[in-house]
């Protein structure tokens, strides 16, 4: 008898099985990988549009829940995931300057958006007007995190290496079993 049969193991899948996990749910998942848009995924993260100086949706709420759950995760598998990257806006203008200054003082960027003006000192790349950097970004590991998190669930027999079955689900009252 399981509380929840996981299907498929990517990005929403592991969060799903780590959420249920936390909270003391029986669980197991079935995945057999032909699926790898998540194996694939650059896994970069940036909580601001730079284009119109907006930030992405809910990044605040966004930012306050990933960061805490990989590192979880990071501690729990003994590797590192989570790899901050600096991300930087080329300024082309005194205007761009300022309007990255305006954007900055807007509450729901304040966190993001560094009032520090970067100088350039990369001869290979024009930028007279320097740079600003948009803080709490990075890079997720999406490939070592899926096959970590594999091995993790493998290792606890909760992970079935298969093609999923609709035919051998079946559905009570508050309960499943599958095959």
């Amino acid at each position: 008898m399981l509380d929840y049969l996981v299907v498929g193991l990517g990005l929403a899948g592991t969060a799903f099985c780590e959420l249920l996990e936390q909270h003391g749910r029986s669980f197991v998942c079935i995945s057999d990988e032909s699926q790898q848009a998540s194996v694939v995924a650059g896994g970069l993260y940036n909580p601001v549009i730079l284009k119109r100086f907006t930030p992405a949706w809910m990044a605040q709420e966004q930012m306050e829940m990933a960061l805490p759950f990989y590192a979880r995760l990071e501690e729990k598998l003994a590797m590192p995931l989570d790899h901050k990257l600096r991300v930087l806006r080329r300024f082309t203008s005194v205007e761009e300057q300022n309007n990255w200054f305006h954007a900055a003082d807007r509450p729901q960027l304040q966190p993001f958006l560094s009032l520090n003006i970067l100088e350039n000192h990369n001869s290979q790349l024009d930028a007279p007007f320097g740079f600003g950097e948009v803080l709490h970004t990075g890079r997720v590991d999406t490939k070592m995190l899926l096959q970590a998190y594999s091995e993790y669930l493998r290792q606890k027999s909760l992970l079935l290496e298969e093609t999923f079955d609709y035919n051998k689900l079946e559905v009570g009252s508050g309960e499943i079993h599958y095959k």
